[in-house]
């Protein structure tokens, strides 16, 4: 995203249940907010070339009604996938879409691992549609750990909702607390206890709320205890959340890429509405750790 705007959306279009709807978000998101669109496609060694070409065409042309300038690319079946995909995206995208399967039933189900490298590899904001996800996005719900990692998706998701006319739901969830702290927890863990604190949590909470202001964003707060995943999901419902962002932070080392990847993976994988996932920028350990200490 090139300061506030978007202007180039890269959707990889396949053989996939989820590649129609795909097409019609991105078409929604190219039209609020004037971008570009590309529709990549990949020759599968498995599908007939025409029947790749259908796909693309249906695609280009879902596009095409919607007024979204478009250009098609159709690559042989020797092409590495991950590798391409990413290899693009580098050159000036703002935006990633890709097509997912439809909801599996509880507890069953995961994304595809080509599907999941392509979420984790390509450097862009990462669009996951699932089949039968309808072209709207008004309600929106940003998970944010009140740390550093959310802030590029703070940024990116107030300007989609800016274009959108979409109100946000910015979502905490905490622990638990040990029942002999519950009452003492219970004062703090709504929404105006929290944003009355002084913790650097509650100045986050409050840095985040003021910059969707700002954006004249209307925004609401909503601070939740329990399972992190259970949670998203319960809120997601409660306020009828059409898309769900969330962050991800640079992996430094394998324990901090399995919890992060695997919380993220999930919610991809059982989100019924289109997942977001933005990353922040690797500042360093040290550079994390010093503006820590500093914020206090």
């Amino acid at each position: 995203m090139s300061g506030d705007a978007l202007s180039k959306i890269l959707l990889l279009v396949d053989a996939g249940p989820g590649s129609k709807s795909a097409a019609e978000v991105a078409a929604l998101l190219a039209g609020a907010t004037r971008a570009s669109v590309t529709a990549l496609s990949v020759a599968d060694a498995g599908t007939s070339r025409s029947a790749t070409e259908a796909t693309l065409a249906e695609a280009a042309s879902a596009l095409g009604r919607a007024g979204v300038s478009v250009e098609t690319a159709l690559l042989g079946e020797e092409t590495a996938v991950v590798d391409e995909v990413v290899r693009r995206a580098k050159g000036g995208y703002d935006l990633t879409v890709l097509g997912a399967p439809s909801r599996p039933a509880p507890g069953g189900g995961r994304l595809s691992l080509r599907l999941w490298q392509l979420a984790r590899s390509v450097p862009t904001p990462v669009l996951l549609v699932p089949q039968g996800a309808a072209p709207e996005m008004k309600r929106i719900l940003l998970c944010t750990g009140g740390e550093l990692y959310i802030e590029e998706g703070l940024r990116f998701t107030a300007a989609l909702a800016s274009a959108l006319g979409a109100a946000i739901t910015v979502l905490h969830v905490l622990p638990e607390p040990p029942e002999l702290y519950r009452d003492l927890a219970a004062r703090y863990s709504s929404p105006s206890g929290y944003l009355a604190g002084e913790s650097r949590l509650a100045r986050q909470l409050r840095a985040q709320m003021a910059a969707l202001e700002k954006r004249s964003v209307p925004a609401s707060l909503a601070v939740e205890e329990g399972d992190v995943e259970n949670t998203i999901f319960e809120v997601a419902n409660r306020v009828e959340a059409q898309l769900i962002v969330v962050g991800s932070s640079p992996a430094r080392g394998p324990l901090r890429s399995s919890i992060l990847g695997n919380v993220t993976r999930e919610i991809a994988s059982r989100s019924a509405a289109p997942v977001l996932i933005v990353r922040s920028r690797p500042a360093g350990l040290l550079r994390d750790l010093w503006r820590i200490l500093r914020e206090g």
